[in-house]
C-alpha cells in the first residue's frame, strides 16, 4: 500500500473488540478531488464505503467485507468528452499480520484457486481502509471509458482528398496471370 493515501483511513489492530468492527467510510471533498488527480479522472463526485473488518480466531488475520459506492466522471477515449458512471462493487480483502520484515519473505503464497481471495502481508500496528477503498475503487474503474456515440461528437474533417488519379486496385492473382501469359511455350 502506498506509504501517504489521499484517503487515509487508518485503523489500529491492537486491542480487537469482542466480535467485529463495523466499518462506514466517507470521502471529504478534498480527498475525492486528490484521488480523481491520481485516477486520472474528470471528476469524483462520491466516494463511500460499508463493511465489516473481522480478526480471525487465531488473531493472525484480518478480513473486510463490504460494499464501494461511488460516482464517478471519466474522459470518453474517443471523443474526451465527459462519460458519467456509477459504481457499486463488493469488496473482500484479506490480511495476515506479520510481525517483522524478515516475515514478509516467508509470507509469499501461490494462488491455486483464482475464486480464492488472495491474503496480503500486513507489518504494522494498523490497517489503512481508505487506501484498501481507493484501490478498490481504481479496480473498477471502466478501462476504456466511451460516450453515447462518441463518434458523432468528433468534428467533421470533411471530404477526403486525395491528389492525382484513382489507383485501380489489382486483383489478387494479376502478378501470377501476367508471369503465366509471359512465359515462352
Amino acid at each position: 500500500m502506498a506509504a501517504t493515501s489521499e484517503f487515509s483511513r487508518e485503523v489500529g489492530i491492537g486491542p480487537w473488540p469482542e466480535g467485529h468492527l463495523a466499518v462506514a467510510l466517507e470521502a471529504s471533498a478534498a480527498e475525492r478531488r486528490a484521488l480523481a488527480r491520481r485516477f486520472h479522472l474528470v471528476d469524483l463526485p462520491a466516494l463511500s464505503a460499508r463493511g465489516r473488518l473481522e480478526r480471525s480466531a487465531d488473531g493472525r488475520e484480518l478480513r473486510f467485507f463490504g460494499r464501494l459506492e461511488a460516482e464517478v466522471v471519466q474522459s470518453c477515449v474517443v471523443s474526451l468528452e465527459p462519460v458519467s458512471a456509477t459504481i457499486a462493487e463488493p469488496v473482500e480483502r484479506r490480511f495476515r499480520l506479520v510481525d517483522d520484515a524478515s516475515d514478509l519473505a516467508r509470507e509469499v503464497e501461490v494462488l491455486l484457486d483464482p475464486a480464492e481471495v488472495e491474503v496480503e502481508p500486513l507489518l504494522g500496528p494498523s490497517l489503512d481502509l481508505g487506501e484498501v477503498i481507493a484501490e478498490e475503487l481504481s479496480l473498477a474503474l471502466d478501462p476504456y471509458p466511451r460516450a453515447e456515440d462518441p463518434y458523432a461528437l468528433l468534428p467533421d474533417l470533411g471530404p477526403d482528398v486525395s491528389i492525382g488519379p484513382e489507383p485501380t486496385p489489382e486483383r489478387p492473382l494479376a502478378a501470377l496471370q501476367k508471369w503465366r501469359t509471359g512465359r515462352p511455350q
